[in-house]
């Protein structure tokens, strides 16, 4: 059977979602097709007994204020459908170097004042480290949203300032900046930038210029949390599909894009969920996948240059997260912050991160456990029901080959290992807690690589490493095949935000 539409969308996650839903808005007909069984990708929950558990978000960016998100939520009409709970504060830190825990809060302000009151010898630093990071922030901002000859005069001054600050460090690493503002003193930068494993696992490597923006929208208005999980944006915009006139349909495996004479991208073949292959015609593809995958879906031919654009970059790091459901509300054992970052005592510096993931690929010891994040859902109204209190993520770095070429009872027995002693390491930190589980899931690198069908199970895509020469647009949507668009994490930055905004990029490409 073949079919006809404007648009054929690989894959349902968060940037493919985003890609569809602008295109339909836009009048066009569009096909997204899931191989999986459900939507969403990563951007999805799962259900154990009742207990509905959050697969990947533990916090974003509001679309508000300059957000990158809020014009597709404009756009798409999304405000009255997704609803953003802010998180308290943005971690707690807990760590032997630090002594008591140490709470970051949000708004540049109360961080400055938090880490003066604990590190008064870093009063000025904090400041000046804020101020730097603020300026890129800043600029990036205004720049996406410039306008006519009246925009720039109005804020050509703001520009010239930002430049100005930002310009001598704009390829820097985020090391580069930690070093500058407080030398050796780890224990500063563990408490200013403890979650930095929700970017990077290496700070040498870590772009400033992509950190400053990331990070800068938390510092000033702090994380939320989408109500019910990351699946009702899902939703959210595939009805935006659907109203349009547009299909979703699921357990859908593409293998084959089609190409016309002139080497443009004509449409689709894929696996119907009967086993049988159909084809849908359109002349533009959005593909929520890696470019390694959608080469295997290209004529041989084509496969060396359409990868070639590619060369050198890295992908990022993957992770493993276990699912605990309790007995008792967290707070009730002792845990006083939305998300707490545990760091081990082996780990001396955040250049010592990188070493993390690799722990994993051994049998667990208290003693070299990674650096975990704990994040209570309890804490807000977050909307995760089930038949007791709301439920804890634990996410530590991960890599696939330390599950690789295990069978697969050495395969079960690891991953039972490796559960256990992360409940084990919060039973130590909230004696009781360990005794309050009373339901259990691990998923890991294998897991996620299973289930985002992604490279390496990478879940940000490539790397945000920092430029070794001039620094290239950090998002990159366009391919060698005219009408093949990339509407995932590899074509610019991974995050909630990030993804959309390379699915709006992609977008806005095609029309």
């Amino acid at each position: 059977m073949s079919e006809t539409f404007d648009a054929v969308v690989i894959g349902s996650g968060l940037g493919a979602a985003t890609a569809g839903a602008l295109y339909a808005k836009a009048g066009h007909s569009v096909l997204m097709l899931e191989r999986m069984e459900s939507f969403g990708g990563a951007a999805s929950r799962f259900i154990r007994e009742g207990q509905v558990f959050e697969t990947a978000l533990h916090e974003t960016t509001a679309p508000r204020d300059g957000d990158v998100k809020e014009e597709v939520f404009r756009a798409l009409d999304l405000f009255d459908r997704v609803t953003f709970v802010p998180v308290p504060e943005l971690h707690e830190v807990r760590a032997t170097a630090l002594g008591a825990p140490f709470t970051l809060p949000h708004g540049y302000d109360a961080i400055a004042a938090a880490v003066a009151d604990r590190f008064p010898q870093h009063a000025g630093a904090v400041r000046a480290f804020l101020d730097d990071l603020e300026h890129i922030r800043h600029l990036l901002s205004l720049t996406a949203h410039r306008g006519g000859l009246g925009w720039w005069v109005r804020h050509g001054p703001e520009i010239l300032s930002d430049l100005r600050h930002a310009g001598r460090d704009f390829g820097r690493s985020l090391s580069e900046m930690l070093d500058r503002h407080f030398g050796a003193d780890e224990t500063v930068k563990a408490a200013l930038v403890p979650n930095l494993a929700y970017y990077h696992d290496d700070p040498d490597r870590l772009w400033w210029t992509f950190f400053a923006v990331a990070q800068g929208e938390y510092y000033r208005h702090g994380g939320y949390f989408i109500r019910g999980g990351s699946t009702v944006l899902i939703r959210a915009l595939l009805d935006v599909i659907r109203a349009a006139g547009g299909q979703t349909r699921a357990g859908r495996t593409v293998h084959e894009i089609l190409l016309d004479a002139e080497g443009r991208a004509a449409g689709v073949v894929y696996r119907d969920s009967h086993g049988g292959l159909q084809t849908a015609r359109a002349p533009i593809v959005f593909a929520g996948c890696a470019p390694e995958q959608l080469a295997d879906m290209l004529p041989a031919d084509r496969r060396a240059a359409f990868l070639a654009p590619y060369d050198g970059k890295t992908r990022s790091l993957t992770l493993m997260q276990a699912s605990l459901a309790l007995t008792r509300p967290a707070a009730d054992l002792g845990l006083t912050a939305y998300s707490t970052v545990l760091v081990p005592d082996w780990m001396t510096g955040l250049r010592d991160l990188k070493d993390a993931a690799a722990l994993i690929g051994d049998d667990p010891r208290p003693d070299r456990l990674p650096p975990l994040t704990v994040v209570d859902y309890g804490r807000i109204d977050a909307g995760l029901p089930g038949p007791g209190p709301a439920p804890v993520a634990v996410a530590a770095l991960d890599r696939l080959d330390n599950w690789e070429g295990l069978s697969d009872a050495a395969y079960v027995a690891r991953k039972t290992a490796w559960l256990d002693a992360l409940i084990g390491r919060l039973d130590r930190e909230w004696p009781g807690f360990a005794q309050a589980v009373r339901l259990s899931d691990l998923a890991t690198a294998r897991t996620m690589a299973h289930w985002m069908g992604t490279p390496g199970g990478a879940v940000y895509g490539f790397a945000p490493d920092a430029p070794a020469g001039m620094p290239k647009p950090p998002t990159k949507v366009d391919t060698t095949i005219p009408g093949l668009f990339l509407a995932s994490a590899w074509a610019g930055t991974g995050g909630f935000t990030g993804v959309m905004v390379g699915g709006k990029a992609a977008a806005d490409a095609a029309l």
